[in-house]
């Protein structure tokens, strides 16, 4: 008898090999799933969730899956790398790697999917299974394939629905409409059948739950009515309502004990390395270990740290300058942006801003640096001291912070659910993010707070609340697509006005005034060119498949 060990290898190596590198919708007969009975005894159904979840790492744990995020205003991309810089700029064109290798973000997305439809085909075979096993099983597959089709949808449009392992190579493209219902039907069902709580290995680690559950589906689903109500749909106050009740069903449930998540009392918890394993924040958490993929070589068993070359470290990704120079002072600004780091030529602390650059020509800044797991990083110290730039990593793709001002937002577009309640919370995250936790009076948001100014409140902080964390399921970028925002965002980018950066770090660094000569004009090193269009939020679908199925082109 094949051992449990075994078949999961197999499994995740069908599951990988199932798209070819040059072709992501085509069937690869080398490697295909070419039936399904893999299914021949209870432990498959574990093995197959286990090679899922393989998938879902891959679509996760490289930077360059998270590339379309550049085109959001926390984040622009060193000038040097021109497959993040062509996002950045807008300009995405269907050859770019970061979509199309084989760890892009369209060909490992499609695996996600298939690896779900793999499940979801073949598990009810499986002899010896109850039907809550099943069901539990094809829950947690429908749950996946619901997210890979809410991250396409909103990066590519409209897409082929494919809900079989065997590929239908003549699908039609879907509408986005259609694409969204779809998924929708997917995370219904999943949040109807997966568990509210994991209670057994290796479902469970440290009392949390290490897979998606019932709340991760709510979760989900009012992020997605939350963008089915903005930009392109336009659903509007039916989805925003929607969304509220959906977010507060899940916040009833925190709070009546039915689920154990809890927001932490200070920011910096949410991207410790002491909480790393613990973190009692996370809704959907995805657990990497530091031999992921093909042990320390691989880029997504790398901890998230965009940091200085300079300082020994490894980044791809930059901070925005005005959405640095915007954001709220206080600790929650501290524990996202690195002030300083330790410069190893000159051998000296220097601000994120010094002038001595000698790789990428880009302002730097630490993003949660992840170290070890005994100590948390110092920025004041080389990072290639620290760490060698590998370390196990939960990924935190949505928060119960997040959920928060979700509710809020929504209460406030759509005029509907407990107005106060929902200031309430407002006010939960931005005492935590200005250390006033143990604080009650301190409502930096006031009662009187109009829906269209609670709104707002939200939708900003929820940008400052993920500012840089490309991981999550709804980034800065996500949030002004859904507002169709993003045509601000690149008028402001063609300007690129200089912006004086010394006076609000030395407000933020009182004690470091030795530290600056003069005052200090920057501008970003990424430049736009051009006219908008709406389609400039879309990804052109990759020129390997559209060679060859013409439904895709546009």
């Amino acid at each position: 008898m094949k051992t449990l060990k075994y078949k999961i290898a197999v499994l995740c190596f069908s599951a990988l090999t199932t798209a070819s590198c040059s072709d992501f919708l085509q069937e690869d007969p080398r490697g295909q799933m070419t039936n399904l009975e893999s299914f021949t005894e209870k432990s498959d159904l574990e093995g197959s969730i286990h090679a899922l979840y393989y998938q879902i790492k891959m679509a996760s744990g490289y930077i360059g899956i998270y590339a379309p995020v550049l085109m959001g205003d926390d984040m622009t991309s060193i000038i040097s790398k021109s497959n993040f810089t062509d996002w950045d700029q807008f300009i995405s064109n269907d050859g770019n790697p970061m979509m199309t290798s084989g760890v892009g973000c369209w060909s490992c997305m499609w695996n996600v999917v298939k690896a779900a439809n793999y499940i979801i085909n073949g598990v009810a075979a499986t002899p010896g299974v109850t039907q809550d096993d099943i069901n539990f099983a094809i829950a947690e597959a429908r749950f996946w394939r619901a997210y890979a089709y809410f991250w396409m949808v909103r990066c590519w449009g409209p897409l082929p629905i494919i809900e079989s392992y065997q590929l239908n190579v003549d699908a039609t493209v879907s509408t986005e409409e259609q694409v969204y219902d779809f998924l929708v039907k997917d995370l219904k069902f999943a949040e109807t059948y997966l568990p509210t709580e994991y209670t057994t290995e290796p479902w469970n680690i440290n009392g949390l739950n290490t897979i998606a559950n019932r709340a991760a589906a709510q979760a989900v689903l009012a992020q997605v009515y939350l963008t089915m109500a903005g930009w392109p749909l336009n659903k509007g106050t039916e989805y925003y309502k929607l969304a509220a009740e959906k977010a507060k069903e899940l916040i009833d449930q925190v709070e009546n004990g039915t689920y154990k998540y809890q927001v932490f009392d200070e920011f910096w918890k949410v991207y410790s390395r002491q909480y790393n394993k613990s973190n009692t924040e996370i809704i959907l958490p995805v657990y990497f270990t530091k031999d992921f993929g093909v042990g320390d070589a691989s880029q997504a068993a790398r901890g998230l740290a965009e940091l200085p070359e300079e300082t020994g470290g490894f980044s791809d990704m930059r901070a925005e300058i005005k959405f640095w120079k915007d954001f709220p002072a206080g600790p929650r600004k501290k524990a996202i942006f690195g002030d300083v780091y330790y410069h190893n030529q000159d051998k000296k602390v220097v601000p994120w801003f010094y002038d001595n650059v000698t790789n990428c020509n880009n302002p730097y800044y630490v993003m949660f640096a992840f170290a070890n797991d005994e100590v948390e990083y110092d920025q004041t110290k080389s990072y290639n001291e620290q760490a060698d730039g590998w370390s196990d990593q939960t990924a935190a793709f949505i928060r119960l912070s997040e959920v928060y001002l979700w509710y809020a937002e929504a209460v406030g577009r759509s005029g509907s659910g407990d107005k106060a309640k929902a200031i309430e919370l407002l006010n939960t995250v931005r005492r935590r993010a200005d250390g006033k936790w143990n604080d009650p009076s301190y409502n930096y948001y006031p009662s009187t707070l109009s829906n269209e100014e609670l709104a707002e409140a939200a939708y900003n902080e929820h940008g400052w609340e993920i500012a840089g964390y490309y991981k999550s399921m709804t980034t800065r970028y996500h949030d002004q697509r859904r507002m169709n925002r993003l045509k601000e965002h690149f008028e402001y980018r063609l300007t690129n006005p200089e912006i004086e950066v010394t006076e609000q770090w030395l407000k933020e660094n009182p004690d470091k005034t030795d530290m600056v000569n003069g005052p200090v004009y920057m501008k970003e090193r990424v430049t736009m060119t051009g006219s908008w269009d709406d389609s400039k939020m879309y990804a052109p679908y990759p020129s390997i498949d559209t060679s060859l199925y013409p439904s895709l082109k546009k």
